[in-house]
Parts: structure tokens; sequence; C-alpha cells
């Protein structure tokens, strides 16, 4: 409110273009507000990191986050025009690629073997501008396709929320007040993928290879493969029913039958899942206590340059297994 406030002092009018000039945070608060004021005013997106280029920016959702989770306040609003100059992401800390290549990963894991192709046969630097151009424009390219025939994201364009449906709460509490274990956008997506390929090889939908394949390529490109250690199984069911996933019956859930495609019962891609089944993978997936992976949220290790690496594993000495944090324990390790 505060936000809008200050752009409507400014002296804008129904014909005034808001213009979002940065990451993925900058282009959903911009763009929920361009849909709000005057009910909607022009929206124009210049994304400046890998995320924004290929995820957050193409998109007709804006957002912004709530108490309970992610991306609950929100629209369905088309920017006017989403300008992509991959040039620019040669300007970013190289920490700050991997965050992207979470949701270029889940695309290709989900939705298109082209794409998969261009991860698997890449063995160069990670920022080589060739490649992030490649990827960038593929990876554009098939949100397009999706989001063309399905805008509200109820059946072909599900795939978009693959890896999400726990990559959300993950994320979320992974954010919680003073601890360093912070997970960027893109990492907590990485990890619902795994999760999810867990969850589709108990419902028998695929065989255990998807998990393997999921895992070497988010190892690959920098992604972390297990939730952290100081977060827990209950806190973490407790979180799905505030995920756009979740419905009165419980939570539904996109899975894969093989890499590559996602399983469909008569073109209807959301399956359910019950509690039991998400649990065990997400046990399965826990990090043992004590294992050091480095966050690039807003306040992750990535981020802090005044922590020093034997300060990350001082406190990862210190685990409480499964205990989720409470706030007057040990800090936990990103």
């Amino acid at each position: 409110a505060e936000l809008s406030d200050k752009v409507l002092s400014i002296g804008i009018d129904k014909l005034s273009v808001l213009v979002s000039l940065g990451g993925g945070a900058v282009a959903n608060v911009c763009g929920f507000i361009a849909s709000t004021l005057h009910r909607g005013i022009g929206l124009i997106h210049f994304p400046t990191t890998l995320l924004a280029q290929c995820d957050a920016a193409i998109s007709h959702k804006q957002a912004v986050n709530a108490p309970h989770g992610k991306n609950l306040v929100g629209s369905y609003y088309a920017p006017l025009k989403i300008v992509v100059d991959p040039d620019v992401l040669q300007t970013l800390d190289d920490w700050l690629l991997p965050d992207g290549m979470g949701e270029i990963v889940k695309h290709a894991l989900c939705q298109d073997r082209k794409l998969l192709k261009m991860l698997d046969d890449h063995d160069g630097p990670l920022a080589d501008p060739d490649f992030l151009e490649r990827v960038v424009r593929r990876t554009i390219e098939l949100k397009c396709q999706v989001i063309d025939i399905d805008p509200k994201e109820k059946r072909e364009a599900v795939v978009l929320v693959y890896g999400h449906t726990l990559g959300h709460p993950v994320e979320a509490i992974s954010h919680r007040p003073g601890s360093l274990c912070c997970l960027s956008h893109g990492q907590a997506v990485a990890i619902g993928c795994v999760v999810a390929a867990r969850v589709a090889v108990k419902m028998g939908l695929c065989d255990a290879f998807v998990i393997t394949r999921t895992v070497a390529l988010c190892r690959k490109y920098e992604l972390p493969v297990q939730i952290p250690a100081d977060q827990s199984a209950d806190r973490i069911m407790a979180k799905l029913p505030y995920n756009k996933t979740w419905t009165k019956e419980g939570t539904v859930m996109c899975l894969l039958e093989g890499v590559g495609r996602l399983f469909n019962v008569d073109q209807q891609y959301l399956l359910p899942v019950s509690d039991a089944v998400i649990r065990e993978a997400v046990v399965e997936t826990m990090a043992p206590p004590g294992t050091v992976i480095r966050g690039a949220g807003s306040s992750g290790f990535l981020r802090r340059n005044k922590v020093s690496h034997n300060d990350i594993l001082e406190v990862a000495d210190k685990p409480v297994p499964g205990a989720g944090w409470s706030g007057d324990g040990a800090v936990h390790s990103c």
C-alpha cells in the first residue's frame, strides 16, 4: 500500500506505464502494482537476472508474498512488452546464475528433451554468453507455448508449477528470521523437483532413474538436492495448504512419467497425492544434520560476505535433528 501510494503521488494516470528494471522480485512487485492502480496501467519488464529472464518476467502472473507463503496475493495481468537482453547477465556475480538455472532445469525435466540435451551437452562455464542466450531463448519459447493456450494454468500450463508444490514451502521456511539457511527461489525449485521425482516413483508413475537424472542435472548446475537440515517434515507439511496446488480435498501435483514428460489422465495433469506419500518423499530428501548447503536467498550464505566458511561449519556442527527452527536454538547453516 505504501509503495502504491508513492506511485500515485507522482501523478500517474490511466495511460501511464510502469517499468520494472531488475530481478524476479522487482518484476513481481511492479507487475502487481501496475495491475491494481487505476484497475490496470501499462507494464513493461526489463529483466536483469537469469531467473527473471526465463521465468518471473515471462508471465501473466503478478504477485507478492504473504506471511503464510509465496505468491498468495496477486493477479493475472499481461505486460505490454518484455525486453530480454542476455548480455546483461555478464554483469552478474557467478553465484547468481544457478538461481535461474533452477527454472531452466525444471523445464528440461518435465517439458522438453531438446532443452535437456542442451543442458547435458554443455561442458563450459555457466556464464558462457552463447550458452545462456540459447537456454534463455528456448525456455522463453517453452513458457510462451503453454501460456498462450492456458494462461491461468488449469491444464497444459501446470507444467510451470512442477517442483513448486514442495519448493515453495521449503523456500518460505528457509527465509525465517535469523537463519543463515536462506534459499533462493531457483534453489528451492530444484529441491522441489527432487521431492516430486520421489513422489512419482512412490506412486508407480515412473522408475527410480528419474530421481537419479534429476539429482545429477541439478548438481551439474550447482543446485541443491536436499532440504536444509534445520527444517522438518512437520513444518513443511503444515505449509502445504498455503500453496496454489492445494485443494480442500488435499494436495495435487504434476508429476513425471519419464524424463521430459508429465503424466496425465485425459489431459488432466494435476494428480491427487496423499499426505503420507508426500511426507515420505520429504523425509527421504532431508539433508543429514550438519550438512552445509550455501543458500543464495536474501540472507543466505552466498549474499552474506561477512559470514566466513568457518562460521558456517561451526554452526553446522550443532544440529537439532528434525526439530525445525524454533527461534531460540542454534542457527543452522545453508
